[in-house]
């Protein structure tokens, strides 16, 4: 059996794609990031150059709704595939998904309540 086929095995087929359609989406966004605040800026990015940015179109804030929560995805199911390697019992394997799926939600509602007063949402 391969490496990969015994990932998939142990992560599940969806939790496996996912890991890999989020780090595609993650590279991307970070050739975003860094073309935009490099080429685009050279140097002017401040808050109300930020924020007007983010107010002025639809693609930054899809950008931000879709980023925030594939980061989260990709580091927990990263965490959650490590863990699967050191073969814990059951319980210890509900424990931990319940710990990062809470973690993980968590952490998408604090991001997206930290982007609020960029995109002028009022508080």
């Amino acid at each position: 059996m391969t490496q990969t086929q015994n990932t998939i095995e142990k992560q599940g087929l969806f939790a496996w794609l996912m890991q890999r359609v989020s780090g595609v989406f993650l590279a991307y966004a970070l050739v975003i990031h860094l073309w935009t605040v490099n080429v685009v800026n050279q140097g002017e990015l401040n808050w109300q150059t930020i924020s007007t940015r983010l107010q002025e179109g639809n693609f930054w804030f899809i950008y931000y709704m879709l980023f925030i929560p594939a980061v989260i995805y990709h580091a927990f199911n990263g965490l959650w595939s490590i863990a699967l390697d050191y073969n814990p019992s059951p319980a210890k394997q509900r424990l931990l998904g319940w710990l990062f799926w809470t973690g993980g939600i968590a952490l998408t509602i604090y991001g997206y309540f930290g982007l609020k007063p960029l995109f002028g949402v009022a508080q």
